[in-house]
């Protein structure tokens, strides 16, 4: 359902808005997390090296879903603004318009993706071990067919979430995640195919979320034969907004992977490497359901400031920021506790045990601590999405991930002052120089300028009659 919010109580619809979101993306973190604990306790035993590969696997797939994403990201920001300016027909091409771009691209990167996972896992991740390789390989490869579903579920997603519908994204991902998760105990536990069937899963659970999620879409938006479905001018806005986020998202996941060679490095010299690996897997995937409800308040607060601002509310934006920001701060400092107490017992559900747990217990334990500055910078990113400022954002994020990556190797190779922690204890001081240049952005007020479409006089004399 389409939701209008640009009136009514500002934290309460941002919200209201984000809960369904925050379960969206809790059960996107599910079910990837199934993968890794059902293959680490039941195929590792049988493929020696599988809990590993699917770590390694890990940065490749996210930079492929970071790249899906970030184009999402101005398909949303196209929307909202065309919802917030009353443009209904605009509206209705935009969402095709990004559907059709997102799916081309989609098709362009499974190809490339496909050829290329050797050299990436071989010469970018510097993969030694010939177990993890192979495994890796197999995963990443059938991983791969899927990701033309992944861009067009996105491109639905991002066009839902901008004209205020954030409950629909939450069923679509049940569905994914009770599809994904029943074929993962079927292929892994019943067939024994270890790595290749937790692959499949996921590929078979993107089809159904995305046939799922684009008969919801159609029912919205009616498909009508003989009437405009691609609009070379929108998909300028959508590349032009999204593209700056798409290419952050995946040099971000190149540093990532730049940060894993780290790991591999240390897999390769230490003789404790294979559990220095598996803490690190079953750490990152823990630390990622942080993202969860911080990316559920940005997501909201993108669509609130793009609606707001096509409709001419900047005071509507700046109170439904700064009341979003203190909301996840607290709820950050929260769970951040909660994780802090349980690390143990939560890191042993991987089936990791002895040094492994203790380096686990670490790394999640360390990003309990400082979570909170990636907080308070990634909801403040939600305000410049949504304006469309996308390219200041993207040289924030560039700039915190060029300071994590030299402080970790001159900290490993040139000073000593890390071992293995380097991969993770050097984010923090990446994120506080993102907030710093974010902050100096909104406060400048730059970002008020980005919108690309208002509200007209006669749409808001149009929507005042129909109330």
């Amino acid at each position: 359902m389409k939701k209008d919010m640009t009136k009514g109580p500002e934290l309460t619809q941002i919200f209201l808005f984000a809960l369904p979101i925050m379960a969206a993306n809790l059960l996107q973190q599910l079910y990837n997390t199934v993968d890794n604990i059902i293959v680490g306790r039941f195929a590792e035993e049988m493929f020696p090296g599988s809990l590993s590969a699917v770590g390694a696997d890990a940065t490749l797939t996210f930079l492929y879903l970071a790249f899906a994403m970030g184009l999402g990201i101005g398909a949303s920001v196209v929307c909202a603004q065309l919802f917030g300016a009353r443009e209904e027909r605009r509206l209705s091409v935009a969402v095709d318009t990004s559907m059709i771009f997102l799916g081309a691209v989609g098709v362009a990167v499974m190809i490339i993706a496909f050829f290329a996972s050797p050299w990436l896992l071989r010469s970018v991740l510097s993969v030694s071990d010939p177990d993890i390789y192979k495994h890796a390989l197999t995963y990443v490869q059938i991983y791969c067919i899927g990701l033309p579903f992944q861009f067009i579920y996105n491109a639905i997603a991002s066009a839902l979430r901008g004209v205020g519908d954030s409950k629909a994204t939450f069923f679509f991902l049940l569905v994914s995640s009770a599809v994904n998760t029943a074929l993962d105990l079927w292929f892994v536990i019943s067939f024994k195919w270890g790595v290749a069937g937790a692959a499949w899963a996921t590929v078979i659970s993107q089809l159904a979320c995305v046939t799922v999620s684009y008969i919801y879409l159609r029912r919205k938006f009616p498909f009508r034969k003989g009437e405009r479905h691609f609009d070379r001018e929108l998909c300028g806005k959508v590349v032009k907004i999204g593209l700056p986020t798409a290419i952050q998202q995946s040099i971000v996941a190149f540093g990532n992977i730049a940060v894993s060679r780290l790991v591999y490095h240390f897999v390769s010299v230490n003789a404790a490497g294979k559990a220095i690996s598996d803490a690190f897997t079953a750490g990152t995937r823990i630390d990622l359901f942080f993202f969860v409800p911080v990316m559920g308040f940005q997501s909201a607060l993108a669509s609130f400031t793009g609606q707001n601002l096509a409709a001419g509310r900047l005071d509507r934006v700046k109170r439904g920021y700064y009341k979003t920001e203190l909301l996840a701060f607290c709820v950050s400092i929260f769970l951040s506790a909660i994780l802090y107490v349980s690390a143990r017992h939560i890191i042993a559900l991987f089936g990791v045990t002895g040094l492994a747990t203790d380096i686990g217990v670490q790394q999640v334990r360390f990003y309990a601590l400082v979570f909170w500055i990636f907080t308070l910078y990634m909801v403040l990113g939600g305000v410049l999405q949504g304006a469309g400022d996308t390219l200041l954002q993207s040289a924030a994020t560039l700039s915190a991930l060029a300071l994590r990556i030299i402080l970790a190797y001159l900290g490993v190779y040139a000073f000593g002052w890390y071992g293995y922690e380097s991969a993770w204890e050097t984010m923090a001081y990446g994120w506080l120089l993102a907030l710093i240049i974010t902050n100096v952005r909104f406060y400048t007020g730059g970002w008020k300028k980005k919108v690309f479409v208002r509200r007209s006089a006669e749409a808001e004399l149009s929507g005042a009659a129909a109330e």
